[in-house]
């Protein structure tokens, strides 16, 4: 294989994900734990913390009344479907099972590698690169010839994200049948509008899962749809034809599609195919399928903003983030232009046959759907169905995380491991590169234990100059800045998982999420041989000093060799450190 998996580690410096969901979340016990606070230490306050929780919930309840009126999602999630569209579908995916036996047209049309063993091994090919990620998924949406089969938590209305609509939109002109299932918190009314002119095309279905019962106040649903609201489905994947599958840790957007000197965001996804897509394949229908999954035209109506409509085609009209190229209109900026100025070279590599994919065993795994409504066996979990193939460590694991936040009993389970002998490093955001600060607060009150136990932890440094630092709030991220958002581990010589999941409570308990583990010796060792010396000129290796306090060890930005040792938290304010200790006390770890 011709990709260098050290450079695996070397490019995890970028990628933005809001996870505002957690704060939200997290809304009732952080206001009642910080009300509590305040108001037991006023000597002169009457209120009782049992008052004070009983009564907060409530009134905050009774204010978001008004908003919540009347509003109820429809008996049923689906439109009826024409005749035409269903014989669609079942044609697309006859013609699929066709082209598996006729030798997978579209895989070969990348790549001049061959399947050792059709009936065991599956095919990866790393994407590590962001330009490369946005590159991999436009060009085979050009070649794909019959079905795209869409699934992601983010899709921003910005300039990647409707490239890619545009992409697809001209894709079902082709005649490909297009279904695209976005989970509905992060949406809002501009981009309801242009889903909903994007699925008026014959050959386009568009479903939200899991929906808003408040469209226009994002938080209100917290309140009324709780506890279902909170359960987001993760799932990040983009197959095409039903033969080749992207899917890793990117959603769709600027800061994960866009390779950008100001902003670096990392992150990993893998080109797959093989017997895995089939798996892949069956895991979409069920989330397609699901009662939770509504057609857009079921909870959106057509705007009666008579501007939208302006153009021949009221989709391609709706693409405003596209800036005009000279004196031409935004509907003719391809998704070419945006690869070639972002420096893609997985694109010549696809036209040309030159993909090498690595022909390995390989399992995908998923939640069940059901997890949205905490209906699922506990048992088929993701990390359950993790626990069960992997089984325990014996030499080495390997983390690396955009989001860790391990419990006390998974910290009990890490020292247990190190005692036994098997080397563990992970690697994570530090409270300076976070995107989600309050998420900090739940990984910092580990590190004295873990590192007590010889884990050795790195967190990554953050880009931002000074003068962001100084503007940033303190629990806001600057956007622009480095930040991890890399879901992947490796387990001894043989396990690699790839995919959506962050090792948290949230992934763990609440999301849904899916991901696959690659067997090959090869990759799992280029993932544990990156901890070197050279990673401290990306990140901090975290250590105790001999008072057993926490310090920072790193490489000075300037020569990258000389080693600094810092005994605070770098770049952590008194109101940051303030507020991380608050938030730390809370009892709302699950929720993170």
């Amino acid at each position: 294989m011709t990709t260098n998996f050290s450079q695996v580690i070397d490019i995890l410096i970028s990628d933005f994900f809001k996870r505002i969901q957690a704060l939200v979340a997290a809304f009732y016990s952080v206001s009642v734990g910080f009300v509590k606070l305040v108001l037991v230490t006023l000597a002169s306050q009457k209120l009782t913390p049992k008052i004070v929780t009983f009564c907060l919930p409530l009134l905050f309840t009774l204010l978001l009344t008004p908003l919540t009126a009347c509003q109820m999602l429809p008996n049923n999630p689906h439109i009826a479907a024409t005749p035409t569209v269903s014989t669609q579908l079942t044609g697309a995916q006859k013609f699929s099972e066709k082209s598996r036996i006729q030798g997978q047209y579209l895989i070969s049309r990348i790549s001049a590698s061959k399947n050792p063993s059709p009936s065991k091994f599956s095919g990866y090919y790393p994407l590590i690169d962001s330009s490369d990620a946005f590159a991999s998924r436009s060009i085979l949406t050009e070649m794909a010839q019959q079905t795209i089969d869409i699934q992601y938590y983010i899709w921003h209305n910005d300039a990647a994200g409707q490239l890619m609509l545009k992409d697809l939109y001209q894709a079902a002109n082709r005649g490909v049948k297009v279904r695209l299932l976005l989970d509905d918190l992060n949406t809002n009314p501009e981009l309801d509008q242009q889903l909903l002119a994007f699925a008026a095309h014959p050959n386009i279905q568009v479903r939200l899962i899991n929906p808003k019962v408040v469209r226009g106040f994002t938080p209100a649903n917290f309140v009324v749809a709780l506890p279902r609201y909170q359960r987001r489905m993760h799932n990040k994947s983009m197959t095409f034809d039903r033969q080749l599958s992207i899917i890793g840790g990117r959603n769709i957007g600027d800061e994960y599609l866009r390779k950008d000197s100001i902003a670096e965001f990392a992150d990993l996804d893998v080109l797959l195919a093989g017997k895995v897509v089939n798996q892949i394949n069956d895991s979409f229908e069920d989330y397609w399928d699901s009662p939770l999954s509504y057609d857009i035209e079921r909870l959106v109506k057509p705007s009666k903003n008579p501007d939208r409509n302006k153009s021949d085609e009221p989709f391609l009209g709706t693409l405003t983030a596209i800036a005009p190229i000279n004196s031409q209109s935004h509907l003719h900026k391809s998704s070419q232009l945006y690869r070639v100025q972002n420096g893609a070279i997985v694109d010549k590599q696809l036209y040309n046959k030159k993909i090498q994919f690595r022909w390995q065993p390989m399992q995908f795994l998923a939640d069940d759907v059901k997890k949205l409504l905490n209906q699922d066996d506990k048992d088929s979990r993701l990390v359950s169905q993790l626990r069960a193939r992997i089984g325990t460590p014996k030499q080495q694991l390997t983390i690396v995380s955009s989001y860790f936040v391990p419990t006390d009993l998974g910290v009990l389970q890490l020292s247990k491991l190190m005692e036994n002998g098997v080397k563990i490093n992970i690697f994570t955001n530090s409270y300076e590169s976070t995107d989600v600060p309050i998420v900090h607060s739940g990984y910092n009150v580990a590190r004295v234990p873990m590192l007590k136990a010889g884990i050795g932890l790195y967190e990554l440094k953050s880009s931002a100059d000074a003068d962001f630092r100084r503007k940033k709030r303190s629990l806001y991220r600057s956007k622009y800045s480095t930040s991890l958002h890399t879901k992947a581990f490796a387990v001894d010589d043989k396990y690699t998982f790839i995919g959506s999941y962050n090792v948290d409570p949230r992934s763990a308990n609440i999301n849904t999420e899916l991901g696959v583990l690659i067997e090959d010796k090869a990759l799992a060792k280029s993932f544990h041989n990156t901890f070197d010396n050279s990673m401290l000129n990306v990140s901090y290796r975290v250590h105790l000093d001999d008072n057993g306090q926490l310090i920072w060890q790193t490489h000075d930005d300037k020569t990258n060799k000389k080693l600094i040792t810092l005994d605070k938290e770098p770049h952590m304010t008194f109101v940051n450190g303030l507020w991380l200790k608050i938030f730390s006390a809370l009892p709302f770890k699950r929720l993170l």
